[in-house]
């Protein structure tokens, strides 16, 4: 099995709502390297997963529905090897390891109500039989050595809601993914809920996308707020893609400063804020 040289880099940056701590954001984001193994042709493929889900202010623990969804997308994604070659199937894995996960959370998270001597009021039953809800934006970015030795990489996605990816080259955005517009961008995404068991509904409003990639090139999946201002004209800004490359490099404080100098000026709704920002290396 060949080597893959030049693993991706890889950030995840939050930012709450204004006014809010970081433990009361409702979005979430995870990264994780799979393990490198051998193609169908015989090539090493070393894969890198993430996810970004929203979670619908409106529902009860939306916060804590999002993270279950970025854990169980990551690990069904790569439980699935090409998984977007059988969507239908990825959506049975990946709804089928979140529900009984989240019925196991609901029962701890009520039984921690009651030993702490704050149980559910009549007033929160009523959300907590409803369900969360969130969006799920999914990635997987692959690396293919081929006999040549040169490794070509690529990006598969699908999306639920408005959480989008941008592939970026120099800065510009080459493609984005569900979304091209702002104009797309509306108050009522399509979100997963944590009692819908559909899956064939599910699977049916799933968005894919694919791409290939060049060293140096990034990938940068986002929540919405996010996701519309790297949509929207800006003002002595021609490449945007760039000003998000340097704030990611040089850290959380000021990546979170400048959010809220884009929410201050009215160039970014308040909301909380997740970045997750993959970059192709140059081979050595």
């Amino acid at each position: 099995m060949e080597d893959v040289s030049a693993l991706p880099e890889c950030q995840l940056l939050q930012v709450p709502k204004a006014g809010n701590a970081l433990k009361e954001c409702e979005d979430a984001g995870l990264f994780w390297f799979g393990d490198a193994r051998s193609d169908d042709h015989g090539r090493t493929v070393l894969p890198l997963y993430a996810a970004v889900s929203d979670g619908a202010s409106e529902s009860l623990l939306a916060g804590a529905w999002a993270e279950r969804l970025v854990a169980d997308t990551v690990e069904s994604m790569s439980f699935g090897r090409d998984w977007w070659e059988d969507v239908d199937a990825f959506v049975v894995d990946l709804i089928g390891r979140s529900g009984p996960r989240w019925q196991a959370y609901l029962d701890w998270y009520q039984a921690k109500r009651d030993a702490n001597g704050r149980p559910i009021t009549w007033y929160e039953q009523p959300g907590l039989e409803k369900g969360a809800f969130a969006t799920v934006l999914g990635a997987e970015i692959r690396a293919t050595v081929p006999d040549n030795g040169r490794t070509n990489w690529s990006w598969h996605a699908f999306a639920l809601g408005d959480s989008c990816l941008f592939h970026l080259r120099n800065g510009v955005v080459r493609r984005a993914f569900p979304f091209e517009h702002v104009e797309d961008f509306g108050i009522t995404p399509r979100l997963l809920g944590s009692r819908n068991h559909d899956t064939a509904l599910v699977a049916e409003r799933l968005q894919l996308a694919h791409g290939a990639l060049a060293p140096g090139d990034e990938v940068l999946l986002a929540s919405d707020a996010l996701a519309a201002w790297l949509l929207s004209p800006h003002h002595g800004h021609k490449t945007p893609g760039t000003l998000l490359a340097t704030l990611a490099e040089v850290g959380d404080e000021p990546f979170t400063e400048w959010v809220e100098d884009q929410r201050g000026r009215g160039l970014m709704r308040n909301d909380d804020v997740t970045l997750i920002r993959i970059k192709v290396r140059t081979e050595a």
